[in-house]
């Protein structure tokens, strides 16, 4: 299945190239895919840093699974493969943000050195947790690719690719990610994205810790270290990411009915949903909307023009 930087989308995908600039390009792609097992191996044809808006799919890379979902910020190789899969019908939405060699060598530069020095790879982590602040850059890049000034979008885009790659170095800097690959920690990788499938699959009304833990083999203290150790965040703030990033694609969508996004998401009430999202997201939902989501016409003034 074509993926993330082909250059042909299947009729289940669509690609738009919404901004280019200063050796970027910002693509909206939408997958519409059902239930899919892993598939053959593809390469991409351009260096990528893909954010997930909506929807789950795997990528596997390097021997690593990866749950991939609106708390994740991928990169991507020129030529290097991966496998695709997608636990849930449904598909996904990302912003891919392609970058030419030189530009992407110099972003590296900034948090590793050594790394810039392989201008083939220049991405050696494949997976990060997006940041808060990226979080934030990304939605408000995308509002402005649709109203500029140019200078505010290249400056987002700036921002934006320095945060994601930084997203990477700080989620890999833990202990857990820069030992040996062993057995220990393969079983601690594959415990942790069988998690993340289960809270992603379960979203409106999430099990419990006890239960995640019945369900994956081990104890819930186990469980509840594990996670935090590997993901750099706890179980509970990783599904708030999780559900406060869904309702946030929605939102910028121009989702009006508040009340019923806060039930499709597992919260209690409106107001539960509104102090979660404030917590995450630094406004409340309905802020947000406004200052992120599709403008809306005045119908005073149109009533007013002529016609």
């Amino acid at each position: 299945m074509s993926r993330i930087g082909a250059p042909r989308p299947l009729p289940s995908q669509q690609r738009d190239v919404v901004f280019k600039s200063l050796g970027v390009s910002v693509i909206d792609f939408r997958c519409r895919a059902n239930v899919e097992a892993e598939g053959a191996e593809e390469p991409n044809p351009t260096h990528n840093i893909a954010l997930v808006r909506r929807g789950v799919f795997q990528r596997t890379y390097q021997r690593d699974r990866f749950v991939a979902d609106p708390t994740s910020v991928l990169f991507f190789n020129k030529n290097e493969p991966s496998r695709y899969a997608h636990p849930f019908p449904g598909g996904d939405d990302c912003t891919i943000l392609t970058l030419d060699t030189p530009r992407a060598l110099e972003l590296v530069a900034r948090h590793a050195p050594g790394d810039a020095q392989r201008p083939e790879t220049p991405f050696r982590l494949g997976y990060g947790v997006c940041s808060a602040r990226s979080a934030r850059l990304h939605y408000e890049l995308l509002a402005r690719v649709r109203r500029g000034p140019l200078l505010a979008i290249e400056d987002l885009l700036a921002e934006l690719t320095d945060e994601a790659i930084r997203d990477a170095y700080r989620t890999h800097a833990r202990p857990a990610q820069i030992e040996p690959i062993s057995a220990g920690t393969r079983r601690r990788h594959d415990l942790v994205e069988a998690v993340k499938l289960e809270l992603n699959e379960r979203l409106d009304s999430p099990p419990s810790l006890g239960e995640l833990a019945r369900i994956v083999g081990c104890s819930p203290f186990h469980l509840s270290r594990t996670f935090h150790r590997t993901v750099g965040v706890s179980l509970r703030r990783y599904l708030a990411r999780l559900r406060t990033g869904i309702a946030a694609h929605a939102l910028a969508g121009g989702a009006r009915g508040l009340s019923e996004l806060a039930l499709d998401l597992g919260y209690a009430d409106h107001s539960h949903f509104t102090n979660a999202f404030r917590s995450e997201w630094g406004v409340p939902p309905s802020r947000f909307r406004t200052l992120l989501g599709p403008r809306r016409k005045n119908p005073q003034a149109a009533a007013r023009a002529p016609s």
